[in-house]
């Protein structure tokens, strides 16, 4: 397999530099761009064709996640056997329904023992359970791995077609710990005892990978298994199920319920809308022959998931491609034991790793100038989207929320150039106007008018107006979001359900610190050289954290006893105990 990297070490510095010019540059703009009659104009053009794509993605978004919600209904209900077994009826070559076998890969490092048992569990569930073969892809360098692992095998032995654990030794030259290098491990061991040792065919088989809080609809694996079966192209089809951090959603800090909530709503979005560049996220399959043909995860990358999907593209060519599966996976948000602070940071963390497919970035640039069987258009496409995605990352919240209002206000107050077309005041509507310039002015702090800080009105230019008319697929959003949840606990109080809408005119807020922020601090070590240590999202519920402390109470007090010493009267009473037990 030709490399798909930058030749040499120089290159790849420069390339990772870029994530990080291009985000500060378009963040930046809109404080040094309107001091000049150029950069004015350029940046009064932009913002305007900006806010008119904003409008319609906001809009295009709405319609698409009500759609995308519709399409979960209908599939979670769909018989599948019955539907394959009508459309084989009119092919020959069609293969039987329980030909396929389906490899969940769980790769997993210091998780919850009853965290892997609920992805088991709702492994073990699935309706054609007999097909389905998993991979506990344990980490050596953990003490506990093998215990848990026996454990759990011991608990689901026989649940499925097959149950084994693999472990991936620490300190392998050029592997980074992570997802990546943890499932390829576990895929090379699989295909030694399962293909070469087994002598069964890879062709058959289909890999998922999946995270460790993972927790599958009951239909999820024969609808695969009918995707499977009857795609027009298997083997290079990577096939998205809709992903909602739903599983602990009630646990975590109100706060952190919109970027955790509408993260699922945009990925449910982002599979249905027809223009959008689709990538494999998070919880995926594929054929294991193309897998195998790709050799398989690079141990050196840490965001596994995109980087797979580039390297299936540049290497076989544009046939491969992401199908959506519309049925619903339940990943666990960011919940860390110790309180709301510690989740925070926690959650901050993730997202910061996250923001680390920036790395890929430099890869796909070299690989579109690389000569490979991908089309040009093509590889154009990827590129682009993922630079964008990546700059948006941090450069978006800047140009939302402040896009408007800087470069106003910089004229108004300041003597800046925007234009006047772009100035103009024209649009006048009921709603909180901000003038932030006031704030100096003491005396002028209860002014209830333009003089003042606030004022009950909005004087709104064109760009204002469309922002204004997003107000209206935002609600929408708030609406789908909380459909998309599990019933409330009883122990959320109707203040706590309260709570979370009251969190939603701080969004702004929310999303500089744990969205714009993480993505500029990933950049900002990928651009120094600083590289990044793989952490372990600490995630679970309530229970499972309760659990956890009070094994480690449990833990601190036979330490201690065993290392107190025993007075003398006090050593016959356990026998006594135990005796008339």
């Amino acid at each position: 397999m030709p490399p798909l990297g930058p030749a040499s070490h120089f290159w790849w510095r420069v390339g990772d530099a870029v994530p990080l010019v291009l985000s500060i540059a378009m963040a930046s703009s809109i404080f040094w761009a309107p001091w000049t009659n150029t950069t004015a104009a350029i940046l009064a053009v932009s913002l305007s064709v900006f806010f008119v794509y904003w409008v319609i993605r906001s809009y295009s978004v709405g319609v698409a996640v009500f759609v995308g919600l519709r399409r979960i209904r209908q599939w979670t209900v769909t018989d599948w056997h019955g539907k394959y077994q009508a459309w084989a009826r009119t092919r020959s070559d069609a293969p039987a329904w329980d030909w396929p076998r389906h490899i969940v890969i769980v790769p997993n490092y210091k998780e919850h023992e009853e965290g892997l048992a609920r992805t088991l569990r709702s492994l073990a569930t699935q309706a054609n359970a007999e097909q389905v073969v998993v991979i506990l892809a344990m980490e050596a360098r953990e003490a506990e791995a093998a215990g848990k692992a026996e454990r759990l095998i011991a608990q689901f032995q026989g649940a499925f077609a097959g149950l084994f654990a693999t472990f991936h030794p620490a300190g392998i030259p050029g592997e980074l710990a992570g997802k990546g290098s943890n499932e390829a491990w576990a895929a090379r061991e699989a295909h030694t005892r399962l293909i070469v040792d087994g002598h069964d065919d890879i062709a058959r088989y289909t890999i998922s990978s999946c995270d460790a809080d993972a927790v599958f609809h009951p239909r999820h694996f024969v609808t695969l298994n009918y995707m499977f079966l009857s795609a027009k192209d298997r083997y290079r089809t990577f096939w998205q199920p809709t992903i909602f951090n739903s599983n602990n959603i009630w646990d975590i800090p109100a706060a952190l319920r919109i970027p955790d909530g509408l993260s699922g709503i945009n990925r449910t979005a982002n599979l249905v809308l027809p223009f959008s560049v689709k990538f494999p996220t998070a919880c995926y399959s594929l054929s294991w022959s193309m897998l195998h043909e790709i050799d398989y995860w690079d141990e050196e990358v840490i965001p596994e998931d995109w980087h797979v999907y580039l390297k299936a593209c540049f290497t076989l060519g544009d046939r491969v491609h992401v199908e959506p599966v519309y049925i619903p996976v339940g990943n666990d948000c960011v919940l860390a034991p110790g309180g709301m602070t510690k989740t925070l940071k926690a959650h901050y963390e993730q997202a910061k790793r996250h923001a680390w497919g920036a790395t890929d970035i430099t890869y796909a640039w070299n690989a579109t100038f690389r000569r490979g069987p991908l089309s040009i258009g093509r590889r154009l496409l990827l590129a682009l989207a993922l630079t964008k995605t990546h700059v948006f990352w941090v450069a978006q919240w800047y140009i939302v929320t402040l896009g408007i209002l800087v470069p106003a206000k910089m004229s108004g107050t300041f003597g800046a150039s925007m234009p006047l077309w772009w100035t103009h005041k024209a649009f006048h509507i009921p709603g909180p106007g901000w003038h932030p310039e006031n704030i100096v002015n003491v005396d002028k702090w209860l002014a209830f008018d333009k003089t003042g800080v606030v004022e009950p009105n909005m004087w709104l230019n064109f760009n204002g107006l469309l922002i204004a008319i997003c107000l209206l697929p935002l609600v929408a959003l708030i609406v789908f979001e909380t459909r998309t949840r599990p019933a409330r606990p009883d122990w959320v109080t109707g203040w706590a359900l309260a709570r979370q809408y009251v969190m939603w005119p701080a969004m702004g807020f929310i999303t500089f610190f744990w969205a714009s922020m993480p993505a500029l601090h990933a950049q900002w070590r990928l651009a120094t050289g600083k590289g990044l240590v793989y952490k372990v999202a600490e995630k679970g519920t309530r229970q499972m954290m309760a659990a956890t402390a009070a094994d480690a109470a449990h833990h601190a007090a036979a330490e201690s006893h065993a290392h107190a010493p025993i007075p003398q009267h006090a050593v016959a009473e356990p026998i006594v105990m135990e005796a008339r037990s």
